[in-house]
């Protein structure tokens, strides 16, 4: 038995589906068109489907206008709140397949998986934030507006989780039961895993700046992720290592054929898995 058996996961990933939600995604040239192909897979699913509009104005003057996206498998018995997210934006450059098609079709095969297996004591909430590339801006306004109206327990974010042989997680303060559940589940699955409190900047700083238990993937290669801590850290890379991702996203090549849909379908159990371990 895996580990992921053991914590109640039943589902079944499937790389076909994740490609072709993918490609529905990133068909999309602006937010809009993307909103939309994620709107019509959350009704495909049949869950609960809501979305809020957003406008603000940035430092310099301009009108930023947006809409966040959310699915729910709601449950009447629910003591608590968990949120998973991403952000569905895109810049002008390339097709946003890795940032942040990616995420957003983690997001929606996760949300699949609860749904047909729902959390016993939990809502299961799935946000796909718009202008995150522009400044957090669609998780900020919703988390400054729910601060009083009750916040989810616990925020957990993907970003940039199309390819690559090691799951980055990061939180901070000491390693939580969600994060020991996790290393345990990759570690029974084989699948490499690294944790750590030092990640680009993405929608969880918006939850972890309202006092929610907040966490953050990504799907990379190993040596990207120590080459990207590096680079937060100050270290330049050696000639001719900079990270792929680097390399790729906010880029003309961020394009389908940079996702490895079978190394994210493995990882996803492992995932779904810790978040069960919410649950109790």
């Amino acid at each position: 038995m895996s580990f992921g058996q053991a914590a109640g996961v039943k589902s079944g990933f499937d790389a076909k589906d994740y490609t072709a939600l993918i490609e529905r995604i990133a068909s999309g040239a602006n937010s809009e068109e993307r909103g939309a192909a994620i709107k019509a897979e959350l009704s495909a699913i049949k869950v609960r489907v809501s979305t809020e509009g957003f406008s603000r104005k940035t430092r310099d003057g301009a009108t930023v206008r947006g809409n966040n996206i959310f699915g729910e498998v709601s449950n009447p018995r629910a003591k608590r709140t968990v949120m998973i997210g991403a952000h569905y934006d895109r810049v002008a450059a390339g097709k946003g397949a890795v940032d942040n098609a990616s995420g957003s079709a983690a997001v929606l095969m996760l949300l699949r998986a609860f749904r047909d297996s729902p959390l016993k004591d939990t809502n299961l909430q799935a946000a796909f934030w718009d202008h995150e590339e522009q400044g957090l801006h669609g998780s900020r306004i919703f988390v400054e507006n729910r601060k009083d109206a009750g916040l989810p327990a616990v925020y957990i974010n993907f970003d940039v989780y199309g390819y690559g042989d090691t799951l980055w997680l990061w939180s901070e303060g000491e390693p939580s039961a969600f994060v020991r559940s996790l290393l345990d589940s990759s570690a029974a699955s084989k699948f490499n895993a690294v944790h750590g409190s030092v990640y680009p900047p993405s929608d969880h700083l918006s939850f972890k700046a309202g006092g929610v238990e907040t966490y953050s993937f990504s799907l990379l290669s190993a040596d990207e992720v120590s080459g990207i801590v590096q680079l937060l850290g100050g270290e330049a890379p050696a000639p001719g290592k900079m990270p792929k991702a680097l390399t790729t996203i906010h880029t003309e090549s961020d394009t389908l054929d940079k996702i490895d849909a079978a190394a994210v379908v493995r990882s996803l159990p492992i995932v779904e898995a810790a978040i069960r371990i919410l649950d109790k």
